[in-house]
């Protein structure tokens, strides 16, 4: 008996030196460019859609319509807002940062005058809310909160509290924390901690002058996860030449330390918007693979996407996209990253933008850089509030 001999067919490698959104997607915010485009086709049928009949990539036609989703539940008032409360103290300052940030202790005269100015700041702030009528819809504490004492702590949260609002704080070194403060988060009713992780890979780590490992942060991250906190994640795609395997690594670390909200954002810091973009076209191709590799890894592990936004549109049109488990969405980052509601920045290196969305304006008004400035600057800074607010 003769056996038929098939002959192995190898798959062609796929070609990403194409755009994969095509140029009538080509924004920085996509999925508004799909709700524009296909008012008439239904929901379930957009997919299909955007692969047959607009010609785009399959995998980010499922990235779009799953993405469309999650915006169709979001409410554009404008009386909602976002308040944000920047403390700018670190252990190290990393290699590509581009935030004013310092060691709280080599500027402990300066730092008892900054906290005296941002509580002047922050108590304006509650007068304009409540003057405007404003509904905070979700608060983060920038920087590092954990920085401060104990009773410095308390002062500010205390000052900062509003009803039905999420509370969140950003978290830079993870050995900032301590089962004390842990506990006011809870009594100030905190509910999520968003690590500013980047990446866990220790290659990485020591470019980036971050000085420790995955095993020296493990035991923090065990006494966060006994409070119940939401864990939101940072990480980026294609820092410093990472690819697909520290990727899948970083997310796996993430998900073990107990991340139900996972951001991925492309090749750079979501702080740091003055990184050269990418002409080369073999490398352009080498972050769409890595980006398609981050998509169905997090489908697979049944994260959903609940933000989505492109940087360097021109060139390359890299997504960031942020993904949570079930309902664990931060809406803070949803809002901010798609740039829903008014912000109301305090501290130094803040920025505060009104947002009229029915006249579709924004307005900016920014505080100073330096913390020293705005220590000396704190009159002229409140002034310039109270008028911009008029």
């Amino acid at each position: 008996m003769t056996r038929l001999r098939i002959p192995r067919v190898v798959p062609k490698p796929k070609d990403f030196s194409k755009l994969p959104w095509t140029e009538e997607f080509r924004d920085k915010f996509p999925t508004r460019r799909v709700a524009e485009n296909a008012q008439n086709i239904a929901f379930e049928d957009l997919r299909d859609y955007l692969f047959a009949e607009k010609h785009v990539d399959y995998r980010k036609a499922k990235l779009l319509t799953d993405a469309l989703k999650s915006e169709k539940g979001i409410v554009r008032n404008d009386n909602e807002i976002l308040l944000t409360v920047n403390f700018p103290f670190c252990e190290w300052r990393c290699m590509n940062c581009k935030r004013n940030m310092y060691q709280k202790e080599k500027c402990s005269d300066a730092y008892m005058y900054y906290f005296d100015a941002i509580m002047r700041e922050i108590e304006l702030t509650r007068e304009i809310i409540k003057k405007k009528c404003f509904i905070v819809k979700a608060i983060c504490f920038t920087g590092n909160i954990l920085a401060l004492d104990e009773p410095e702590m308390e002062k500010v949260l205390s000052a900062c509290t509003y009803s039905l609002s999420e509370m969140s704080i950003e978290l830079g070194s993870p050995r900032l924390v301590t089962r004390s403060k842990l506990e006011i988060l809870k009594k100030y009713n905190v509910t999520r901690i968003i690590v500013n992780a980047l990446t866990y890979n220790t290659v990485t780590l020591r470019k980036l002058c971050r000085r420790y490992e995955f095993k020296d942060i493990y035991e923090y991250y065990k006494l966060i996860a006994e409070y119940g906190f939401d864990l939101s994640v940072e990480l980026t795609m294609g820092l410093l030449g990472e690819r697909e395997l520290q990727l899948k690594r970083n997310i796996e670390l993430a998900i073990e330390l107990g991340a139900n909200c996972i951001d991925l954002y492309s090749r750079c810091c979501p702080y740091d918007n003055s990184l050269e973009p990418l002409t080369n076209p073999q490398e352009i191709s080498k972050i769409r693979k890595t980006l398609e590799f981050a998509n169905e890894k997090m489908a697979e592990l049944g994260f959903n996407p609940y933000f989505l936004y492109c940087t360097e549109v021109e060139n390359g049109c890299f997504e960031s996209v942020g993904y949570a488990l079930g309902n664990h969405k931060c809406r803070f980052m949803e809002d901010r990253r798609m740039e829903i509601s008014t912000v109301i920045g305090c501290g130094s290196d803040t920025q505060t933008v009104l947002v009229k969305n029915l006249h579709n304006t924004r307005k900016y008004l920014k505080n100073t850089y330096d913390m020293g400035q705005y220590v000396l600057g704190i009159d002229e800074i409140l002034d310039k509030k109270r008028k911009f607010f008029e």
